[in-house]
C-alpha cells in the first residue's frame, strides 16, 4: 500500500499546476455524473399498479375502442366518469351506459377501459363498431331521464264571418 502511495505522489510532482486542474476536474465530473446515476429496478412490472386488484365484486373491467379517443384523453386524467353511446352506421347513437367510469390506459393514452356491472357488459362485447365517450362531472348526481310527455292536440275554432 506504501508503495502505491509513493507510485502517485511521484506522479503528482510531476504535474504542473495546469494540468492537476484538469485532473481535478475530470475526476470531480466522473463523481458528480456518477452520483446523479439511478439503479433500474430489475422488476418494475411488479411495482407498477395494478388496475385489477380494485375491480370491485359483479363488475368487469372492459377494454373498449373510442371513436373519440384524442379528445378525451385530452380533458380527462387516468380516469374520469362518461356517457357511453354506440356508433352503429346508419343509425342513430344509441346511449348504452349513464355515468361510467372510463379509465385511461397507463401505457396508451388512447386506450380506454369502462368499468360495468357484469350483468350490462353484453352490451358492449356485441359491438364491433367503436364508442364514443361523452364526458360527465364526477361529483354530478345521475340525472333522471325525462320521460317525453304526449303533446294535447289543441283544437282551433276560427269563426268566419
Amino acid at each position: 500500500m506504501k508503495a502505491f502511495k509513493n507510485y502517485l505522489q511521484k506522479i503528482y510532482e510531476g504535474l504542473d499546476h495546469k494540468n492537476k486542474l484538469i485532473i481535478f476536474f475530470v475526476i470531480g465530473f466522473f463523481l458528480v455524473g456518477y452520483s446523479h446515476l439511478k439503479p433500474v429496478p430489475k422488476d418494475a412490472d411488479t411495482n407498477r399498479f395494478q388496475i385489477d386488484t380494485i375491480i370491485p365484486e359483479g363488475y368487469v373491467l372492459i377494454p373498449i375502442e373510442v371513436l373519440n379517443a384524442d379528445s378525451i384523453s385530452a380533458v380527462i386524467g387516468s380516469h374520469g366518469v362518461a356517457d357511453i353511446y354506440s356508433t352503429v352506421q346508419g343509425e342513430k347513437a344509441k346511449r348504452l351506459f349513464s355515468r361510467a367510469r372510463i379509465i385511461k390506459s397507463p401505457l396508451n393514452e388512447a386506450s380506454f377501459a369502462v368499468l360495468v356491472k357484469e350483468t350490462k357488459a353484453y352490451l358492449l362485447s356485441q359491438s364491433k363498431d367503436p364508442f364514443f365517450a361523452a364526458v360527465q362531472n364526477p361529483k354530478a348526481r345521475a340525472y333522471e331521464q325525462e320521460i317525453p310527455r304526449k303533446q294535447t292536440s289543441t283544437i282551433k275554432i276560427i269563426y268566419q264571418n
